[in-house]
């Protein structure tokens, strides 16, 4: 029984790192076209919108090609937007080190300013999604929520597995 187990955490902990989300460009690996401008992760990723599955699914030579140009269309500049956030940080770790009085409404604009790339990000992940929905046939889309759905499975399984035990009221 317990080697049972082992092979299923296992299995779900190999499915649930594919789950995590393939970034754009091991998608764009896998179907031999260049990673999106900035090596941005648009295909999914925590929190991310996306079609992290669609490694696992055939696409036609026209399909290929509308993902590709679709990928390569311009984005974000991550890498810069990276940049302003760090140092947006640093301002921040900067002004809670300054001795005195913490000028929280400036903290609050640089965290405005967080969240707006942010917002940005997410927004341009969600219009890519989107974009790749469209060139999916049903079949395809129903093979990616199969998939979706047995990886949900498979997390449930393993929360059911790892989850503390339930407190024993009879010993009350």
């Amino acid at each position: 029984m317990v080697p049972m187990m082992k092979k299923m955490i296992l299995a779900a902990t190999v499915v649930g790192g594919m789950a995590a989300g393939f970034s754009g460009q091991a998608v764009a690996a896998h179907h031999h076209a260049p990673p999106p401008p900035g090596g941005c992760g648009m295909m999914g990723g925590p929190g991310g919108f996306g079609m992290p599955f669609l490694g696992n699914v055939q696409l036609t030579a026209a399909q290929h090609k509308k993902l590709k140009a679709i990928l390569q269309d311009s984005h974000p500049d991550f890498r810069a937007d990276m940049d302003k956030e760090h140092q947006l940080h640093k301002q921040i770790q900067d002004l809670l080190a300054t001795p005195g009085k913490v000028d929280e409404s400036q903290i609050v604009g640089l965290q405005q300013q967080i969240t707006q790339i942010h917002q940005q990000h997410e927004a341009a992940r969600l219009q890519t999604a989107i974009r790749i929905h469209d060139i999916l046939t049903t079949d395809q889309l129903n093979q990616i929520r199969e998939t979706q759905d047995k990886v949900a499975s498979l997390h449930e399984q393993l929360r059911a597995l790892t989850a503390p035990p339930a407190p024993d009221d009879a010993k009350k």
